[in-house]
């Protein structure tokens, strides 16, 4: 077996582990999770002016309080759109679940029609989600590499945050090349 395939192995099994450990979280935990990481963000973000977010999916930290609250606070707020294989960001003035489409990977993505493109030069902070993170900033993603890809192309000097559950923090990562570190971690 080479380094890639035992590699590759190591996170398809952590992937694994994550995702597994994830179902295992009641309501309550996750309820409770969601509200200490909102509380966080809104705390670590206070004084920005620009975030790409993201639309959390089900297994994924609730943050659209903390995008209700930007929102409402004219803060400008964009979200990922996948175009071609490559992450549009595209700015949001409210969260009605209309003004949304799925994607082909099931993601709820801003609908073109009804939200301008905003360069990613313009954003100063970008909130990423992951299957798990490292106290180290390393991060797993589900395995498509669409937001190693878009980090590795975006200018320099962003801070990025990882958003997870407790459950999702490991010691480690087994990391490749092409995987993009997180500047920090917002957990609850």
């Amino acid at each position: 077996m080479t380094f890639n395939s035992s590699l590759r192995k190591a996170k398809h099994q952590l992937r694994l582990d994550l995702k597994y450990k994830l179902s295992q979280m009641t309501r309550d935990e996750r309820n409770i999770s969601n509200s200490i990481i909102n509380e966080k963000l809104l705390l670590e973000l206070k004084k920005c002016t620009s975030i790409l977010c993201f639309y959390p999916l089900p297994s994924e930290p609730n943050i659209k309080p903390s995008i209700e609250y930007w929102l409402k606070n004219n803060f400008e707020v964009s979200l990922p759109r996948l175009h071609n294989g490559k992450i549009q960001c595209h700015k949001i003035n409210h969260l009605a679940e209309n003004e949304f489409i799925k994607s082909d990977i099931g993601v709820l993505e801003p609908n073109p029609n009804n939200c301008e493109i905003i360069p990613e030069e313009s954003i100063r902070n970008i909130l990423i989600p992951g299957l798990g993170f490292s106290h180290k900033g390393q991060r797993i993603g589900r395995g498509g590499g669409i937001y190693d890809k878009f980090l590795s192309t975006c200018s320099p000097g962003k801070f990025l945050i990882g958003v997870c559950f407790n459950v999702q923090f490991v010691d480690e990562i087994p990391i490749e090349k092409h995987d993009q570190l997180v500047s920090k971690v917002i957990s609850g």
